[in-house]
């Protein structure tokens, strides 16, 4: 039935009403619609146009199926094509103001395949039409001569030829050789109509459903800049008020699928509808609760993005395999690299725009950085930084309750301030604050100033009671057990260099070592410095230790000498000398 259904479409394709112009428009806009990498506005324009236009909607949809299929194909080629254009032949400027306008910046001008597919698209929608309606007419044109023909004539003019010709091809309400002479008008008649109905219906549509698809939206976002799977469970967004609300967000640790990097129980904020319609997103006020990280999930969420493995995976094998410390040493420290080398690439990236804004340039967009994002999210989405003088977005304040850091460390609050897309544009420090629940000392702050260029960023934290577990190694000499210690740092840092001074301050110490075990408190100065890709730690044990391990030793010795005393005493009282003595006093009194 599906196979009759296929033919018969065919057929009445074929010996259909469509004129050649039909055709060809059908097919050359059905290509470019297939070539639109993202749903975004100039998708719907361009159905719009089609609806508008008087183009066959079953050449439209063939037209489709090849210019997805093709874009999936060529998408590397689109993708560097786009960059070419977009950056080398002097429309960045253009490109830039197209997608900072209302209403074109929703129209993802600044995606590389959209861009670039538009050649692609105009010349093989061009050629595809062209054939397809050359084709249809050539085929026509056989049929009329074949039914010219006296004997054809006869064959198909009985009635069971005739059915079966319905059966084929369906009702013709004009015959072939008029189809061949017909001169079509470029706009649909109703087309106005169609366009009109498709409007209120997109509208209806996007106001029952606005949730649906904010939730997918969300979702896929994430997952694009993550490359793992994300899970919301519900969303909900007020278009005429701009409210957004979030409700239990997961997302996906990509090194490590089992268990979500960050879950958030609910964010709400406030969006500005003008705003959106410049795809810019200002908050004023984010609020959220419940934040934890490293939680297990169900199951394992998806991972779109081969994750290379990670030091946390060495280290975790190589205690299952009972590996030697320096193993766990050394994939915690490539761990710390690797952090360092994010942070790195960032904070650089940040400031290198932030000194261009302040000369008064446009930042500019490395194709390394380009060929990197679309590896990551897809040569189909990645995007240009053509950010003119605003951020894409920015959250004025935001604040979450009982974040969960984990095991040890108590529930705190974060808060942050201008927190931005692009901070150098916003022109204010960026803060953020980790906060216990219902204490005001923070315990971490750092304050980012891409705002200023020559500025060092600024760090502070001090936390209680850490317990230091398994992460001090002291080799067979010495056998720790346990130890908490107290931290402190502050300090500023930036692309070039780290000077962190801190004091740590260990306490309540358990090893084999008597002595050290009378240690009241260990305090312990240094600092971290050199620069984030070659970071050192400098700590000095001069003094101060020597100092508590010789009042420790003091106040060991006096306790071992007044053992010593209490028990030649105790000797000497149990002596005969001393029984005869306590005899005579005892029949003295």
């Amino acid at each position: 039935m599906f196979i009759f259904k296929i033919i018969r479409k065919i057929g009445k394709m074929l010996r259909g009403g469509a004129g050649k112009k039909e055709i060809f428009l059908g097919a050359l806009l059905g290509v470019l619609i297939g070539f639109n990498p993202t749903a975004s506005l100039t998708l719907f324009l361009a159905i719009l146009i089609t609806l508008l236009l008087n183009a066959n909607i079953g050449f439209t949809l063939l037209g489709v199926a090849l210019g997805k299929l093709l874009s999936l194909l060529i998408a590397p080629v689109t993708f560097h094509t786009g960059f070419f254009l977009v950056h080398k032949i002097g429309l960045e400027g253009l490109f830039t103001k197209l997608s900072n306008a209302p209403v074109t910046a929703l129209m993802d001008l600044d995606v590389y395949a959209m861009i670039g597919s538009l050649p692609f698209a105009l010349v093989i929608g061009v050629v595809f039409g062209k054939f397809m309606a050359a084709t249809v007419t050539k085929i026509r044109e056989q049929m009329v001569k074949a039914g010219e023909h006296e004997k054809v004539g006869k064959a198909v003019g009985n009635k069971f030829s005739k059915f079966l010709m319905w059966l084929a091809f369906g009702k013709q309400k004009i015959s072939t050789a008029d189809v061949l002479v017909k001169e079509s008008p470029m706009l649909r008649k109703s087309g106005l109509i169609l366009v009109a109905v498709v409007l209120v219906v997109g509208l209806l549509m996007e106001f029952l459903l606005v949730d649906k698809l904010l939730k997918k939206g969300v979702e896929t976002s994430i997952a694009s800049a993550t490359g793992a799977e994300v899970n919301l469970e519900e969303a909900h967004f007020s278009l005429g008020g701009g409210k957004l609300e979030l409700i239990n967000l997961q997302v996906t640790d990509p090194d490590k699928p089992t268990h979500d990097m960050i879950r958030i129980g609910t964010l709400a904020a406030n969006l500005s509808v003008s705003d959106l319609l410049r795809r810019s997103y200002v908050i004023d006020e984010l609020k959220g609760s419940v934040l934890e990280r490293d939680v297990p999930r169900d199951k394992p969420g998806k991972v779109y993005v081969k994750a290379e493995p990670t030091a946390e995976a060495g280290a975790a094998e190589a205690d299952e395999q009972g590996g030697k410390s320096i193993d766990q040493y050394l994939t915690k420290a490539a761990a710390y690299k690797k952090h360092g080398e994010k942070v790195y690439d960032y904070l650089k990236k940040r400031k290198e725009n932030a000194e261009a804004v302040a000369q008064g340039e446009t930042p500019k967009t490395s194709k390394e950085a380009a060929v990197a994002d679309a590896k990551k999210l897809g040569y189909l989405k990645a995007r240009a930084d053509l950010v003119a003088s605003r951020p894409d977005w920015t959250i004025r304040q935001i604040e979450i309750d009982n974040v969960d850091l984990g095991e040890g460390v108590p529930v705190q609050r974060f808060s942050g301030t201008e927190v931005s897309s692009h901070p150098e544009l916003n022109g204010l420090p960026t803060t953020l604050i980790m906060t216990p629940q219902g204490a005001t000392e923070p315990t971490a702050k750092i304050t980012l100033r891409f705002d200023d260029p020559a500025a060092a960023h600024e760090i502070m934290a001090k936390m209680d009671n850490v317990d230091l577990g398994d992460s001090i190694k002291a080799g067979d000499s010495l056998q720790i057990e346990s130890a908490l210690a107290d931290i402190s740092a502050e300090g500023t840092f930036s692309v070039d260099a780290i000077g962190i001074p801190f004091t740590l301050s260990v306490h309540d110490l358990k090893t084999d070592n008597q002595t050290l075990n009378k240690l009241n408190r260990i305090e312990v100065p240094g600092e971290l410095y050199g620069s984030l890709l070659a970071a050192r730690v400098k700590v000095d044990l001069g003094d101060q230790l020597k100092d508590a391990v010789v009042d420790a030793a003091k106040e060991q010795a006096k306790a071992e000498a007044k053992k010593a005393a209490e028990k030649e005493m105790n000797k000497a009282l149990e002596s005969e000398e001393a029984q005869d003595i306590k005899k005579k006093l005892k029949g003295f009194f």
